[in-house]
């Protein structure tokens, strides 16, 4: 079973770069497969990051907590995403971010540490990053951006659930709303209205 995990992680890699044997088994080697149950926090804002991880199945979330206790859910991961707190990753500080399991989950662990060395040696590894930031830290994440700021809260839900086909059926809708910037009453309201 951990071959065919591997398998969806190299074909989703391609997307990216595509990774001869030997160096994606450099790329294996750094990593590790785990199991980690519904409600299991992954990292929580009192650690420094560690890991990326790719899901193989489940979905995470990562969310802050505000100064009252309030929840603010940042992003929603389901299969084929890799998640992580990059700030964190990338400045060695305490993560900002908590990042909670939200089904059962498989995920292959990713040593930060020991990927920004395979970035040092070898250029493969330094374009898989450099495409990967361009593609999720740049261009996705600019949409995201400019969607919360110009589109209603019915074309963001729109939005969401076609770049994440079943999630709504998997996981509790006080998180898609939160995650939207609205209310679980909103979000019900704009289900209602499409399911007509």
């Amino acid at each position: 079973m951990n071959e065919l995990y591997y398998e969806q992680f190299r074909n989703v890699c391609k997307q990216y770069y595509d990774f001869d044997d030997e160096n994606f088994e450099r790329l294996k080697n750094i990593t590790f497969l785990k199991e980690v149950k519904k409600a299991e926090i992954l990292l929580d804002n009192y650690s420094k990051a560690k890991y990326i991880y790719f899901i193989c199945k489940g979905i995470l979330r990562t969310y802050y907590l505000g100064e009252n206790g309030e929840i603010y859910t940042k992003n929603l991961f389901s299969e084929n995403y890799f998640s992580a707190s990059k700030v964190s990753l990338i400045t060695k500080e305490d993560s900002y971010l908590n990042i909670e399991a939200l089904e059962d989950s498989t995920l292959i662990f990713i040593d930060f540490e020991k990927y920004k060395e395979l970035i040092d040696k070898y250029n493969e590894f330094k374009t898989f990053y450099i495409n990967y930031l361009e593609k999720n830290w740049v261009i996705v994440k600019e949409k995201n951006e400019i969607s919360l700021i110009l589109d209603d809260a019915t074309t963001r839900y729109e939005n969401f659930i076609k770049n994440n086909p079943n999630i709504e059926n998997r996981i509790a809708q006080h998180h898609i709303a939160n995650h939207l910037g609205i209310t679980p009453t909103q979000l019900s309201r704009i289900r209602k209205k499409l399911n007509k």
